[in-house]
């Protein structure tokens, strides 16, 4: 039970983590392109998107919103681990016996 949850959970992080570095490389790949033509880029950052332009002297390619894949896989992570491990820890809470006072004498049983 316990190899199955923890394949549950380390196998999608794997994959998401591999899709990170894929998309922080196609970032930092076309930040690098911008750089070697003599634009200097600059990027604006809004919740769950971005917009990257380029600027050199007089000539300015002005970007485009696009959605922020970071952002996007970050929240993908966190709420598939959330999905994965709330069950696990409500179980694991419920399997605990809680102390019980009794009326009469204050005493835990």
């Amino acid at each position: 039970m316990k190899i199955e949850l923890v394949a549950k959970i380390v196998i999608p992080n794997l994959v998401i983590l591999a899709l990170l570095w894929a998309v922080l490389q196609d970032d930092a790949g076309r930040l690098e392109y911008f750089r070697e033509l003599g634009f200097t880029p600059s990027t604006a950052y809004y919740p769950f998107f971005y917009i990257t332009s380029a600027v050199d002297g007089s000539t300015r390619i002005p970007g485009q919103l696009t959605l922020d894949w970071v952002q996007v896989l970050v929240v993908a992570l966190i709420v598939i681990d959330l999905a994965l491990l709330l069950p696990f820890l409500r179980r694991r809470n419920a399997a605990e016996p809680t102390p019980v006072a009794t009326p009469a004498t204050g005493v835990t049983a």
